[in-house]
């Protein structure tokens, strides 16, 4: 029961983010539309620079919500990221910061490169795509450029889950995962214990071809 009310909430969190991406949506193309209009004022009169930064500090805003609606959307590290970076070098370009002040701003930008790169883990950065348990693993190695171990010809992802599941002696839960070379495949949607969707997970460190021996 407490793992159900917990798949649940779940869901309904999921379906929240994605309302509240659309009404974000909404908002940034009513913003653009609007923007569209102040660059038109901006070409038929004699702006001054005051006009300029809150036009430019208007288009930062769009940007950040893009990249807000994209982190909805996708959770990524790389999405965060992004989000953080437009937010501080709004503040840089759009404000009148002093110079100690930019200098903080670009240690900050520094230090969020540095954590993209040094901190995030393999399967931080990857491909994902959702598939039902009845597709071969042969055609998912293909479609996807994955190596997903195959254990017989024409064996099914429903299968091969169903093997590794039985030597865990556990039944399907959403977000199980089981973990290959270069990838993973994740339950996606289970119904009554029964395997419904995985999600196979690639990592983009891994080879997009697989090497010719």
């Amino acid at each position: 029961m407490r793992q159900y009310l917990k798949n649940e909430v779940f869901k309904v969190s999921k379906w929240v983010e994605l309302i509240l991406s659309v009404i974000i949506t909404i908002a940034v193309v009513g913003g653009t539309i609007w923007l569209v209009q102040d660059l038109v004022q901006l070409l038929t009169s004699h702006p001054e620079s005051r006009d300029i930064y809150e036009f430019v500090g208007v288009a930062f805003n769009l940007v950040i919500c893009i990249e807000f609606i994209k982190m909805l959307c996708k959770h990524t590290p790389d999405t965060l990221i992004e989000v953080l970076m437009f937010a501080i070098a709004r503040q840089m370009i759009v404000e009148h910061t002093k110079p100690a002040e930019n200098l903080l701003v670009i240690l900050a930008i520094a230090i969020l490169f540095a954590i993209k790169k040094f901190l995030f883990r393999t399967f931080d950065d990857v491909d994902k795509m959702i598939f039902l348990p009845h597709q071969s693993i042969a055609s998912i190695n293909e479609l996807v450029h994955v190596s997903i171990p195959e254990e017989f010809h024409g064996q099914t992802l429903g299968e091969l889950m169903a093997e590794w599941a039985a030597s865990e002696n556990e039944e399907f839960q959403v977000g199980q995962c089981y973990f290959f070379e270069g990838g993973a495949l994740r339950v996606e949607k289970a119904v009554n214990g029964r395997l419904a969707q995985v999600e196979v997970i690639r990592s983009k460190d891994a080879p997009f071809m697989k090497k010719e021996h």
